[in-house]
């Protein structure tokens, strides 16, 4: 990997910092897609959340639970009303029943496993971002700010850890 595709990323990365929350969210995902598919070997191209298993595979636990025992986490997966409510479009088939496992196994898989529940994180960070696209539209709304903050941060915390191991 060139030098300057990670200073790439990384630019990209600190860019973020004058960006409102929603702005900044779509500039962190690509950022994330890009270091991940970085990461992968040239076979593997896929830019989604399934992305997210070769990424946590170069992570340790430690540094995975750090990363899921950040406030913005919990903010996530402990909103009221709960965010598989807020995932789903009223004319759209709800994706409650996923996006509820997803949270369910963030919250009982920190500590004994870590790495799953750092890909459900990563399931869900993808559904906020492509709702991202089709619903958050300005941060007028307190309920946007409310999910968009937090995926901002964690966003911010998988980019730097994933440019960290980027050799």
């Amino acid at each position: 990997m060139e030098n300057a595709e990670k200073e790439q990323i990384l630019s990209e990365i600190v860019s973020t910092q004058s960006l409102p929350d929603c702005e900044a969210v779509d500039a962190l995902w690509v950022a994330l897609t890009n270091a991940v598919s970085l990461m992968k070997s040239a076979s593997a191209s896929e830019r989604d959340s399934k992305g997210m298993s070769a990424l946590v595979e170069n992570f340790s636990d430690e540094e995975i639970k750090r990363l899921l025992n950040d406030g913005s986490v919990d903010s996530l997966v402990f909103l009221d009303p709960p965010l598989e409510t807020v995932l789903a479009d009223p004319d759209e088939k709800p994706d409650e029943d996923s996006t509820m496992r997803a949270i369910g196994e963030i919250r009982s898989s920190r500590e004994a496993d870590p790495r799953k529940a750092l890909i459900n994180l990563g399931e869900i960070l993808k559904r906020i971002c492509d709702k991202r696209v089709h619903g958050f539209k300005t941060e007028s709304g307190s309920r946007d700010k409310e999910i968009l903050s937090p995926t901002r941060k964690i966003l911010y915390l998988l980019c730097m850890l994933a440019i960290s191991k980027l050799s």
